[in-house]
């Protein structure tokens, strides 16, 4: 997996590439625990380029949205294809977060 980083106004853009599952999940909860230890707590995760998520890689979101609020901050997510969108449906999570068709929606959400 690789994550990348883009920062738009006061938003931050996070990027995983890949897969989060058992094997990559600690990696992504390391990178988002770093932003958000930094003070970035209004973040867009867009996972257009995201080929699957395991339920391990689910407790990573529900995790880091919960330190995302205690900071008062927002999480987004934008750009999920049918089977991530499935995966954050069947878990529950869909109703935790607001998902957007695209980055620039969210933005402006």
């Amino acid at each position: 997996m690789e994550i990348t980083e883009s920062r738009r106004g006061s938003f931050l853009i996070v990027s995983p590439i890949g897969r989060i599952d058992s094997a990559t999940s600690s990696q992504f909860d390391r990178h988002m625990s770093a932003v958000i230890d930094r003070g970035d707590t209004n973040i867009v995760v867009d996972m257009a380029g995201l080929e699957y998520i395991s339920s391990t890689g689910l407790s990573v979101f529900l995790s880091s949205a919960k330190k995302i609020r205690r900071n008062d901050g927002r999480m987004a997510l934008t750009g999920l294809n049918s089977r991530i969108r499935l995966a954050f449906e069947m878990s529950g999570f869909l109703r935790l977060f607001p998902v957007y068709p695209s980055v620039d929606a969210a933005l402006a959400g």
